[in-house]
């Protein structure tokens, strides 16, 4: 006898297209809503826990383009999507090594700056060469670029499937703590206001 597989269906865009021809919108919301709700909460607690393991980093200004993505990040690893967190950490980091080199005035002669279209151009290199051209720019610091390849070297393990997942959550956990490493030492970042707690 066969081993039985497992299958996923997602069946709830077929009952709401059928509910609303019925004119049952807010029933089939309603019951969407009972799902994502019920799915949130089945490891709400683990949540919490990995809530509260992300590294504290202070006030992120919300209109840098990084933010988004470290928002992003931030999401995903409070949710348990670990694999993804370490791709996001890797593209976070590239967003960083952009985000840097768009701020600088790049002088390539005695009097000539890098104009925003050449510095695009940079964008296209690799990000381990990326990484080692800012770091001989002095642009980044050298615990930067450590943290950097670090970061860069993990996500291609995980993006190239060479690499088994023994180790998936503890990686996971690693590049959140390396990316914010990277953004405390390379943004200035406003340290969290006292707060008296009564009681």
């Amino acid at each position: 006898m066969s081993a039985e597989k497992e299958f996923f269906f997602n069946y709830f865009p077929n009952i709401y297209q059928y509910l609303k021809k019925r004119g049952r919108v807010q029933e089939a919301r309603i019951m969407v809503k009972d799902l994502l709700t019920k799915i949130f909460n089945d490891d709400l607690e683990k949540k919490i826990n990995r809530f509260l393991e992300i590294p504290e980093i202070g006030f992120i200004p919300a209109d840098t383009e990084y933010f988004r993505l470290y928002l992003e990040l931030f999401k995903l690893y409070t949710n348990g999507f670990y694999y993804s967190t370490i791709v996001l950490a890797g593209v976070l980091c590239e967003r960083i090594c952009y985000d840097i080199l768009a701020k600088q005035k790049i002088q390539v002669g005695k009097n000539e700056n890098l104009s925003p279209e050449q510095i695009g151009c940079l964008f296209e290199m690799n990000l381990h060469d990326l990484i080692a051209l800012l770091h001989k720019w002095e642009l980044i610091t050298k615990k930067t670029r450590k943290e950097m390849i670090e970061i860069n070297n993990k996500r291609n393990q995980y993006v190239h499937p060479k690499k088994a997942d023994e180790n998936l959550v503890k990686d996971a956990l690693t590049m959140f703590r390396r990316i914010t490493k990277v953004l405390r030492n390379e943004f200035e970042m406003e340290a969290l206001p006292m707060m008296r707690v009564t009681g």
